[in-house]
């Protein structure tokens, strides 16, 4: 992995100094990770005589959400998301909630500021909310998606969420009042905007999978280097707790659904990690198939 740079800014910043030990352990998980490989091993049989036909490993990268090949499963689920939008014309109306920042502003407004970790706590709990009430009062399982992006200049969590439908200014201002009176997230101008609204492939979004992935940018293993010390910190704060980058609808993760290819000759046995710095040792075994029996 290249040199961080933004690790060693983050060691002398004035206030976000704290986030170092952290952010060190992500970066040093994301080195271990890097070569690991997962051993997939299983046998074939024919379809004439049902006869073994012979072993098969397969070598797969360990995968996190930071891995190139985790991207790349993600883009080609992007894609069919496209189809579904091209397939389904409705109007998109585009959200971002935004929490308090510690900030002096934040802390006249709500009388006091959030930390950052309090901010991805408010973020879901908040979000959530306010999703439940659009699809449960306002606008009936309508399709939906969201994507958690960083403020580059202050590390802080906000979600840009994309609903199939359009609002009337009754319900824009019931949201916004919901945000900042119910949730008590963010206040009633900055809290939750409503950047526009239009039809999908017609404005500003042509691409579903284009605008999603601006802002999964900022989660790719290549752009560390070219991270801030706040964004790093973001991204550390959701590998430490778990949280997501992205969600949807049912709907849409149907759709997002790639065919399982099923192979009724082929039989698993056996899953295990292997590392390179091993050596002689034997890989870790993760999983087996509790039928295995070895004579």
């Amino acid at each position: 992995m290249k040199k961080i740079s933004s690790l060693n800014r983050l060691k002398f910043h004035p206030k976000l100094h704290r986030y170092y030990p952290l952010c060190w352990k992500f970066l040093t998980y994301l080195r271990d990770k890097e070569h690991i490989q997962i051993i997939i091993y299983g046998y074939d049989v024919g379809l004439a005589e049902m006869e073994k036909v012979g072993d098969i490993y397969t070598e797969k990268p360990y995968m996190h959400r930071w891995k190139p090949e985790y991207m790349k499963a993600r883009i080609a689920k992007f894609y069919l998301l496209d189809e579904w939008a091209k397939n389904n014309p409705l109007p998109l109306s585009l959200l971002t909630f935004t929490t308090y920042h510690d900030s002096n502003y934040a802390r006249k407004k709500n009388g006091r500021g959030y930390t950052i970790e309090e901010s991805w706590i408010i973020l879901k709990k908040g979000f959530r909310k306010a999703s439940l009430l659009i699809r449960n009062k306002i606008r009936k399982s309508v399709p939906y998606f969201w994507i958690a992006e960083p403020q580059p200049k202050s590390g802080y969590p906000h979600i840009h969420a994309g609903y199939f439908t359009e609002f009337t200014n009754a319900e824009k201002e019931r949201l916004k009042n919901h945000w900042s009176q119910v949730v008590k997230a963010g206040d009633y101008r900055h809290g939750l905007d409503f950047s526009f609204e239009q039809t999908h492939q017609i404005g500003d979004v042509k691409s579903l999978k284009n605008y999603l992935m601006k802002y999964l940018t900022k989660t790719f293993i290549e752009t560390i280097p070219d991270w801030s010390p706040e964004e790093l910190i973001f991204n550390t704060i959701a590998w430490n707790e778990g949280y997501r980058f992205f969600g949807c609808s049912r709907d849409l993760s149907t759709a997002m659904k790639r065919p399982v290819k099923d192979n009724q000759t082929y039989t698993w046995l056996q899953t295990s990690m292997h590392r390179p710095d091993q050596g002689d040792e034997e890989d870790i075994i993760i999983r087996k198939n509790p039928t295995w029996k070895i004579l």
